[in-house]
């Protein structure tokens, strides 16, 4: 199974983003993406608001040591789970810069 995510992404500016990822063409479950990536989102907005003092760096930082391991615990080779890593990213990466900002509306 594969498709499209369709994602709309808030910052705590109120700037939204509405994202359509391309998943994978193994990705065997739409909705369990969605949920756990709202639910990472989500921490690391309760996190943030705990520890102020943390960049944007450092939460890119972690995010990736997160990635890195999870990806040694997938029992692929090394160099398989990387160029899976990669081409992820970089398929996501591209979705997220072709979406257009705007102003989020306030309820």
């Amino acid at each position: 199974m594969s498709g499209t995510l369709s994602f709309t992404a808030v910052t705590s500016g109120g700037v939204a983003y509405d994202v359509e990822f391309p998943l994978h063409p193994l990705t065997r479950s739409t909705e369990g993406v969605s949920d756990l990536l709202t639910s990472l989102l989500e921490t690391i907005s309760r996190h943030v608001e705990m520890h102020r003092e943390l960049s944007d760096g450092d939460i890119l930082q972690a995010l990736c040591l997160a990635l890195a391991v999870r990806a040694r615990m997938v029992g692929a080779t090394p160099e398989s789970a990387r160029e899976l890593v990669v081409e992820i990213f970089d398929t996501a990466h591209r979705a997220a810069c072709a979406a257009i900002p705007y102003e989020a509306g306030r309820a």
